[in-house]
């Protein structure tokens, strides 16, 4: 009966910790608000077709959030980050590949076999892109849609090793 007890805690202790680091795993904030396309390709565009610029800035969430935002955010005729981005996440709150990958990725059970990311670690994008649900940024009582906090996570952003 001792043995069972222990068991049993060690169990416990076990499942605990489990819970403690998939909840870790998952994002506090909005992914970082720069112009991952860059600057020149961003403005290039805004300046170039200005309406199409502006409808993707206002509708599409990965060009407004990730690839142009920066421009996004200085162009006249886009909707303010701060009224736009929570919305534009409630309606595109999925996984694109799926819970069972989105599970491994979050949980860091080597879905690539040379790189190691997390939901806001290393390749906070691909994240966002691939694991928005299951990393958490559909989570609205833990991640704030500010464009204070999106410019705040650019800071957290580890250095790619790969780039330099």
């Amino acid at each position: 009966m001792c043995s069972a007890i222990v068991s049993l805690n060690g169990l416990l202790a076990l499942f605990g910790s489990l819970t403690f680091i998939l909840a870790h795993q998952k994002t506090s904030r909005p992914p970082c608000c720069m112009d991952t396309l860059s600057s020149s390709v961003c403005q290039r565009l805004r300046h170039e077709k200005r309406v199409h610029f502006a409808r993707r800035c206002n509708n599409d969430i990965e060009f407004r959030l990730i690839q142009c935002c920066s421009t996004c955010n200085r162009f006249k005729r886009s909707i303010p980050y701060d009224r736009i981005a929570q919305s534009l996440v409630r309606m595109n709150c999925d996984d694109r590949y799926g819970a069972s990958f989105c599970k491994k990725y979050v949980n860091d059970q080597d879905v690539w076999t040379y790189k190691q990311w997390s939901c806001s670690g290393y390749s906070p994008y691909m994240a966002f892109r691939a694991c928005r649900k299951t990393c958490g940024f559909c989570d609205f009582d833990k991640v704030h849609y500010n464009l204070r906090n999106a410019t705040d996570a650019c800071k957290s952003i580890p250095e790619d090793k790969d780039r330099r």
